[in-house]
């Protein structure tokens, strides 16, 4: 057997017994490569478009804030995300179902919560079994102050002092605009009524501020409880005036409009908090791809330039700094128990 034979044909242009297993070996090594790569494509998550409800109708301060922040929050996922509306029962027609999110199936939907609104939950007339622990908080996303406001023009109501005053002694003969029983308005109001001696309203109640407001406009109500954010271009269209901010200190956006408690020595509080949830049960590491992608959506300077201009707070919260202020709007939500003075 000639020497050329003898090392497999190399002399004839084979590989050789080295160079073939190093070739088999490369080959074998990027097949391993390839698969690891499918698996972690496949793994990746979310794997396709995410639903971002929205317990409310469209056209409300809400549905306003989060679908400016969609786009922002698709970016950071990798994935579409398509806010979607879920009205009926003052919210409570999404909360329910949130409450009830599967971790596997309902994997690819995030929640909106408001506080103190989904607090209604203590209001032993509506007999919901939920309490705070039903829904997977991850994240607070914004808290934009409430107000009340008149319809520009309106000579009776020309201050805070001058609308409680009026009220006072017409008992139950000013009708106000709010959102739900146990929203944040209808809370602000409940606040009143509950601690200024005399003041009682009556209530009108709608399902998104678009209706409040045409309705104090159109003056079938004499004021109406709403957001900073959602209501400062109706003030600088001269639609509406603003009497009080009901927050601890004045709200920059309204620098020359006083607090409810400078003007009442009372301490009234009120605001939509805005809040991201997930099913309960989700795994740690799908929880952990939401929240960064929030966190780092929220933190985008651009989307917190257009947040800034609608005049909205963001206020980002997790974790036990998160959980302390939930538990501080439940704590105010039992002082004020609202449901006692609807009956």
């Amino acid at each position: 057997m000639s020497k050329a034979k003898s090392m497999g044909g190399k002399g004839r242009g084979g590989f050789g017994r080295r160079k073939f297993l190093a070739g088999a070996g490369a080959v074998a090594g990027a097949a391993t490569f390839t698969t690891a790569a499918r698996v972690a494509k496949a793994a990746k998550f979310p794997s396709g478009p995410v639903q971002l409800v929205v317990p409310f109708g469209t056209g409300g301060g809400s549905d306003r804030a989060m679908r400016l922040f969609a786009p922002y929050l698709a970016k950071e996922l990798g994935q579409p995300v398509n806010v979607i509306n879920i009205a009926g029962g003052g919210g409570w027609k999404a909360w329910s179902q949130m409450a009830q999110w599967d971790p596997e199936k309902d994997d690819h939907i995030i929640g909106t919560i408001n506080l103190p609104h989904v607090l209604s939950l203590l209001d032993p007339r509506m007999k919901r079994t939920e309490t705070l622990e039903s829904f997977n908080f991850i994240a607070w996303h914004s808290l934009d102050p409430c107000i009340w406001a008149v319809r520009e023009g309106d000579e009776r109501f020309q201050s805070l002092r001058a609308f409680i005053d009026h009220a006072k002694a017409n008992p139950n003969r000013i009708v106000m605009s709010t959102t739900a029983v146990g929203s944040d308005d209808h809370m602000g109001i409940a606040f009143a009524e509950k601690f200024v001696d005399g003041f009682k309203v009556q209530k009108v109640y709608a399902n998104n501020d678009g209706k409040k407001i045409q309705e104090v406009i159109g003056g079938h109500t004499d004021a109406v409880g709403g957001n900073v954010g959602y209501y400062v271009p109706y003030m600088l269209d001269r639609k509406l005036r603003a009497i009080c901010v009901l927050s601890a200190d004045r709200s920059p956006n309204l620098p020359t409009v006083p607090t409810f408690e400078e003007v009442t020595g009372k301490k009234n509080i009120s605001f939509a908090g805005r809040t991201f949830a997930l099913a309960n049960g989700i795994a740690a590491e799908k929880q952990a791809v939401y929240l960064n992608a929030i966190k780092t959506a929220m933190a985008n300077p651009e989307y917190a330039l257009k947040e800034a201009a609608n005049r909205n707070p963001l206020v980002f919260r997790e974790g036990d700094e998160l959980w302390k202020a939930l538990r501080e709007s439940e704590k105010l939500v039992n002082a004020v128990k609202f449901w006692e003075l609807e009956q």
